[in-house]
């Protein structure tokens, strides 16, 4: 396993507390909202996106996707984002003191190439089922662009992509610009974008924006619930829960930090004893199932950051 050797602006900090600050630093002024709309959770999706990217430009033999369009969407924030949370995350999560895991800073890094590839692995699986009119729902989608890279969604009726207005407007802006250029892959199936405003509506509104609740759905959550509170999270399972037919499958990317509003065993019974779900799958960070060589070799699995998958 190679761990890219990323330089980071804090790198020739002597101590962690400059470090901290830096990072404090940056945060503050990341929490801005400027011109474009885009809040603190919706530039995060740049983040995921200058990291796919780097996962991509991997040699062909040694990467786990290649995602060719996440390079045109990390900017402006991505970046900066991967540096800060390179800190924090790596003591919080990744390589705290004392574990020793071999990280150094690039533990979210590799996380985020051994998730995108754990979810097109599911993504497809569920696929190959072949079922009537079967869709695939990514909510939070953010940067995403998983219907112009993953040849798994050409069995798919329908791939519908949620977020808000400000992500999906600079996400739109990219992908014409892209097309014009004709540099744009053709989709692989139909896909639909719906922006939802989150302070009036909830996901229960998806029918009236053209969402079909009658098919079966593989919802992707990524990245997602971390960023809402508890209520949210239980009206966000209970929507889930009453928008999904027979033989529609759940991909949870979750969080068991202590700062989390709901943990995987919350979200468990929110699911299973309220929501008619059955579990079939929970992984962390570095099980067998959720490694694909980005896991240091013969260390504990990480016992926060994980994935549980439902089906209907």
């Amino acid at each position: 396993m190679s761990i890219p050797t990323i330089k980071r602006p804090f790198d020739d900090m002597e101590t962690d507390e400059e470090r901290l600050k830096y990072m404090m630093a940056e945060m503050e002024e990341l929490k801005v909202v400027e011109a474009d709309g885009i809040d603190f959770a919706g530039k995060t999706a740049m983040w995921v996106a200058y990291e796919r990217a780097l996962e991509s430009a991997r040699p062909e033999e040694e990467r786990l996707f290649c995602d060719p369009l996440a390079k045109h969407f990390g900017e402006p924030y991505g970046k900066r984002l991967s540096t800060i949370f390179a800190f924090g995350l790596k003591h919080a999560i990744f390589d705290p003191p004392g574990a020793d895991i071999g990280f150094h800073y690039e533990g979210h890094v590799m996380y985020t190439a051994a998730r995108t590839k754990l979810i097109n692995d599911r993504v497809s699986t569920w696929l190959a089922q072949d079922q009537p009119q079967q869709q695939v729902v990514n909510l939070g989608a953010g940067t995403d662009t998983r219907v112009y890279w993953v040849g798994a969604l050409s069995k798919a009726a329908l791939y519908v992509e949620v977020d808000t207005a400000p992500v999906l407007a600079h996400k739109d802006k990219i992908l014409t610009e892209l097309e014009a250029k004709g540099e744009l892959p053709k989709p692989f199936c139909c896909k639909k974008t719906i922006a939802l405003d989150f302070a009036v509506e909830t996901i229960k509104d998806l029918p009236s924006h053209g969402y079909q609740q009658e098919h079966p759905t593989c919802w992707i959550l990524e990245g997602l619930v971390m960023y809402l509170q508890r209520p949210a999270i239980e009206q966000l399972m209970d929507d889930v829960s009453a928008l999904s037919a027979a033989g529609s499958y759940l991909i949870l990317n979750f969080s068991d930090s202590p700062q989390a509003a709901a943990k995987a065993d919350d979200m468990d019974e929110m699911l299973v004893k309220k929501g008619g779900w059955t579990q079939v799958e929970r992984v962390f960070f570095g099980d067998e199932q959720f490694s694909f060589n980005r896991y240091p070799a013969g260390k504990p699995a990480n016992k926060i950051m994980g994935f549980a998958m439902y089906r209907k």
